[in-house]
């Protein structure tokens, strides 16, 4: 045994020394310059192709960013003087919580204005729906009365100087003052006799609408100046988390003026850019595995919700939105992240180990053992996970590829396959076809 092994040794440093470093066998061409060839075949690993499994993915880096209908700025709908700014950055508030509070002493007192007026122009309508009082008809029917007794007075005093002012024994004068007189209570008897006739018709109909569209008027003022008063308490919108403040106690803010920012955490987007290829196989609803730069080891398991409408015109590639719970509270707005991306799984595909894989001069090419010898193969290749790659040429189902020691082995040259591998199937193994997520990337 021991001169066996010296015998292959002396052979493979000849070897070494005529080809710069090729062993185990001899290359071509040096048949002329030896008698003969080594007896003792090389050893390497190897494995079977077969049909397997593929289960591909994409490394992506992207950026946490707030989902665009969890977060909200809020803003007043009226101007005025801040008197309290109730939170700071990174508190936690639950929808319709105080968080600014304006000054609202004269909204206040527009409340007190408006609620006058409806009260008046309410007792204004319930006199007029309810007529007038028994009282006032008496009343008006006595100055009818009185109207009538001074008109019939002051007639029967013109009967009576009426011979002695035909007569000139009074003077004109005199006379068409007492005539003046009738007639002006005549014109105050018509005015108590159409005062009695309204009172005894009641108010009419069209007062009444008028009174009413007052009142109304006056109570949509009121709900106004109350809404007014509301507004001056600012309240959460929504549950979240205070990102952003921009309100100062005492400062004077406009209309519209952003206060705060509000974002709702429990659930983020992690923001990425799929490159062009892999489009067609990016669908909603795929898995995607995300490790956080700021929490080394800890993965967390995604889905892509969604995926842009619009390419980048110089790239091709889209943006797409993976989404996250974030039950924790770990993850904020902002922090860099790594995710794998799983593509969907192409059953039933002619895979091997990508240690089994060299190049030849551009050309991927495989180490195949036919006859306990090696032969190098040129292949096609497909789809790379992280451990395999699909081959669509070169070769077929049942063929045994070296994984290891191939390398730089010249064609023809006998190899023994050590025994440990020499059943192993490339993907005997589910998990050695599904790239792990402690990978390097994740580190």
């Amino acid at each position: 045994m021991l001169a066996r092994n010296a015998r292959l040794l002396a052979t493979l440093i000849a070897a070494a020394l005529t080809t710069g470093g090729l062993t185990g066998c001899t290359p071509p061409g040096a048949e002329e310059e030896q008698d003969t060839l080594p007896t003792d075949p090389v050893p390497v690993q190897a494995v079977q192709v077969e049909l397997t499994t593929l289960r591909p993915s994409v490394d992506l880096i992207g950026t946490l960013v707030v989902k665009p209908e969890n977060s909200t700025v809020v803003s007043p709908q009226i101007a005025g003087w801040i008197q309290k700014v109730s939170v700071v950055e990174g508190v936690k508030v639950r929808q319709g919580d105080e968080v600014v509070l304006f000054d609202s002493r004269l909204a206040e007192v527009d409340v007190d204005k408006a609620e006058a007026a409806v009260a008046e122009k309410e007792a204004i309508l319930a006199r007029l729906k309810r007529g007038r009082l028994l009282q006032e008809i008496e009343m008006a029917q006595q100055e009818l009365r009185k109207s009538e007794e001074q008109t019939d007075a002051v007639r029967q005093e013109i009967a009576a100087i009426e011979p002695l002012w035909q007569k000139k024994e009074i003077s004109e004068l005199q006379y068409q003052k007492v005539e003046s007189s009738l007639r002006a209570a005549e014109a105050a008897q018509a005015f108590a006799r159409a005062n009695l006739e309204l009172l005894q018709a009641g108010t009419p109909q069209e007062e009444i609408l008028e009174a009413e569209a007052r009142l109304a008027l006056a109570k949509s003022e009121l709900e106004a100046a109350r809404l007014n008063s509301d507004l001056c308490r600012i309240a959460s919108p929504i549950s979240g988390t205070v990102t952003q403040v921009f309100a100062r106690q005492g400062a004077f803010v406009e209309r519209s003026a952003p206060l705060l920012n509000i974002d709702d955490l429990s659930s983020l987007f992690m923001q990425v850019r799929i490159p062009s290829i892999y489009m067609a196989k990016v669908q909603a609803g795929a898995r995607v595995d995300v490790g956080l730069t700021t929490f080394p080891g800890q993965v967390l398991s995604g889905t892509v919700s969604r995926i842009s409408g619009e390419a980048d015109t110089a790239t091709g590639d889209m943006d797409a939105f993976v989404e996250l719970p974030n039950g924790d509270d770990l993850l904020r707005p902002g922090l860099a992240c790594r995710g794998r991306l799983l593509l969907p799984e192409m059953p039933d595909v002619l895979a091997i180990p990508v240690a089994a894989v060299a190049d030849h001069a551009g050309t991927p090419v495989v180490t195949v053992v036919r006859n306990g010898k090696a032969h190098e193969v040129e292949v096609t290749l497909g789809t790379r996970t992280q451990d395999l790659v699909q081959v669509t040429a070169g070769l077929e189902e049942g063929d045994v590829v070296v994984t290891e020691g191939g390398y730089g082995l010249p064609d023809g040259c006998p190899v023994r396959v050590a025994p440990e591998s020499a059943e192993t199937s490339p993907t005997a193994d589910p998990a050695a076809a599904t790239p792990e997520i402690a990978g390097p990337m994740f580190r």
